[in-house]
């Protein structure tokens, strides 16, 4: 994580190498992610929310659990980064109730993070971006890999998809601005913004 790198982008910087990239999203709706984040980013709300998906049920489908395992931090780049550049607070792991034997992986990192100072306030040295990162743990129901039903279930409800009148970015987690993503799709964010975009683009 560079957050230097990132501070000198400015979150137009990195929605427009978002942009070039054409990168979109790895859970299986394949939306554009930096027209994603610009649209949460116009909603004044506050506080917002980055919500990682990890809620991977899919049968024999194991890649999120690889990324989680192998470069956890990568995951937790990606969302310091999303949560810089929407003007998010708070950053939720929602994982599948199966991978709980990650939890303790994760935590771990998430206070490699806190000593490094890329969690907290002025995370990653960026003056006034004060970000933290949090797990929560599912309930093993299928349908949660649905964002709305995701969303419903980290509220205490049942695991049931919303009636999309709002989409998560204006009305998400508790009705307030909300990205919810994929765990590969922020471990691509950080990659991306670590090789450069073309570098990327050539992998």
């Amino acid at each position: 994580f560079a957050p230097v790198m990132v501070n000198e982008l400015g979150p137009d910087g990195v929605i427009e190498q978002l942009r070039i990239s054409e990168l979109s999203g790895r859970g299986g709706a394949f939306f554009p992610t930096g027209k994603k984040w610009d649209a949460c980013r116009t909603f004044k709300e506050s506080p917002k929310f980055i919500v990682c998906n990890a809620d991977e049920g899919e049968p024999g489908t194991f890649k999120d659990r690889v990324l989680l395992n192998n470069q956890p931090g990568s995951v937790l780049e990606g969302m310091i980064i999303a949560g810089y550049t929407v003007g998010a607070s708070y950053g939720i792991i929602y994982l599948r109730g199966e991978y709980q034997w990650l939890v303790e992986k994760l935590e771990q990192e998430i206070n490699d993070f806190h000593a490094q100072s890329l969690l907290g306030n002025n995370a990653g040295g960026i003056k006034g971006f004060n970000f933290e990162i949090r797990i929560e743990i599912g309930a093993g129901a299928y349908v949660c890999g649905e964002e709305t039903a995701l969303l419903e279930s980290m509220e205490g409800k049942r695991g049931e998809p919303r009636t999309k009148w709002f989409y998560p970015v204006e009305k998400g987690y508790l009705q307030l601005p909300t990205v919810v993503n994929n765990v590969e799709t922020f471990a691509s964010v950080a990659r991306l913004l670590s090789l450069g975009t073309f570098e990327y683009l050539k992998r």
